[in-house]
């Protein structure tokens, strides 16, 4: 008897486990059923995005005088089912969010929208013709660094994620951020309060088109990846004098030419060669005449790091070396004004790991690309000061190659749009799923 109740309870269990692996596996079928078709939703999308690219390259704005962008983003967005405005002080900018019908998380995507002083030169038909006045003369304007993309992108994958947002879970909060090429547009975008009022959002995200990927190429690069971008202008004085007679001068251009060779060896001899480092001159001012000695040089220069403590150590050099070569030719005191800037951009790993899951999976394995860090800068790094944050390179460049960001040549191959229309609704669609 009591042989045959432990075989009827050991059967009653069995039997319990066995229920309950058909009801895990009948739930996984369902939530696989449940996955939105999103090459499907990105081809039915495609053209009207590829439009709203042509228009906005067409109509490219300077920083913080994106009037007629913020307009027609507004006009687009207000047709897309589900996006809500969400009201603040932005600016040029917009805040919109889309709410999923199921609870989750909230994830961020930012899209900077600005154009550059730049005379297009492509030979597009859709190639912009817009001029502005910048610092007292009129220049060309062009989206040389493909905001257009960006914008575009966000458009489409918005589209594509409305579409299926009654079984979305959590929203997703839109950045459509003006002046990234100022680097003063994210910093003004969280003053304003854009991650307040209960807007935290778990991560953020971001890309940014890049000419050194092939079409159909995504890169990552997990921990930092941008630089801080600071930068000085240095006043050199002297004492000025006849050419012939430097013996009765004080010499601010002999004086600044040792400042940079300083400034070289800074790199070269007191920063850690595993801690990136660069220091650019790329403006001297000084004098009129070859046999006059002047009273005073002005340097201009880009200071390039990663680390915060880097960062730091580098201004503490500078300023010590401009003072004391100064003392050491008996000149006045120079006049340093140092200015920290962007900071550098930071991939949380894990975010990084995450998304590359989804990006070998929509482009293939061979089209995941790991870029190495770069001293580039990018304002998306204010966001990922607060919360994790992601950005990655979207591949532009067509077969027959196209030029360089900030060129008046760069023409990025227009099917990226499709591309990155998908990788960034996967990618959000990934996190969403995620506690």
């Amino acid at each position: 008897m009591s042989g045959q109740g432990g075989m009827c309870s050991r059967n009653s269990r069995w039997l319990k486990c066995l229920v309950g692996i058909g009801l895990l596996v009948a739930a996984a079928g369902a939530v696989a059923q449940t996955v939105p078709d999103f090459a499907a939703l990105v081809a039915k999308h495609e053209a009207a995005t590829v439009a709203d690219r042509r228009w906005l390259h067409a109509h490219p704005e300077l920083s913080g005088r994106e009037v007629a962008t913020q307009a027609r983003l507004r006009q687009i967005l207000t047709e897309i089912p589900g996006v809500a405005f969400v009201p603040g002080e932005w600016g040029t900018g917009l805040v919109t969010m889309l709410a999923g019908g199921q609870p989750g998380p909230l994830v961020a995507w930012r899209a900077d929208i600005d154009g550059l002083p730049v005379t297009e030169t492509t030979g597009l038909r859709f190639a912009s013709t817009l001029t502005d006045t910048l610092a007292g003369r009129e220049v060309g304007v062009m989206h040389a660094c493909g905001h257009d993309i960006h914008m575009s992108v966000a458009l489409g994958a918005l589209r594509v994620l409305a579409e299926v947002r009654e079984q979305m879970p959590g929203s997703v909060m839109f950045i459509w951020q003006p002046a990234e090429e100022t680097g003063d547009g994210a910093q003004q975008m969280l003053q304003a309060g854009v991650f307040a009022n209960g807007r935290l959002p778990k991560c953020a995200l971001a890309l940014h088109d890049h000419p050194t990927l092939k079409i159909g190429q995504i890169g990552s690069c997990p921990g930092w990846a941008t630089a801080n971008v600071d930068g000085f202008t240095l006043v050199v004085r002297g004492e000025g004098g006849h050419g012939a007679y430097p013996h009765n001068s004080i010499d601010p251009v002999n004086l600044a030419a040792q400042m940079i060779q300083a400034f070289n060896r800074i790199v070269a001899r007191e920063i850690d060669v595993n801690h990136h480092c660069v220091i650019s001159v790329g403006s001297i001012n000084g004098g009129a005449k070859g046999n006059v000695i002047p009273d005073e040089v002005v340097l201009e220069a880009t200071v390039r790091t990663h680390d915060a403590t880097t960062r730091l150590a580098v201004k503490a050099k500078i300023e010590r070396t401009v003072s004391g070569l100064a003392a050491a030719a008996g000149a006045p005191e120079p006049e340093l004004d140092y200015r920290l800037g962007t900071p550098a951009g930071y991939n949380d790993p894990a975010l990084v790991a995450g998304a590359r899951a989804v990006i070998r999976r929509v482009v293939g394995e061979e089209n995941d690309i790991v870029y190495s860090p770069g001293l580039g800068g990018e304002d998306f790094a204010r966001f990922s000061q607060v919360v994790p944050g992601f950005q990655f390179r979207l591949g532009v460049d067509p077969p027959e190659g196209t030029a360089s960001l900030h060129s008046p040549e760069f023409a990025p191959d227009e099917r990226a749009v499709a591309i990155g229309m998908r990788v960034v609704a996967e990618i959000i669609w990934d996190q969403l799923q995620r506690p």
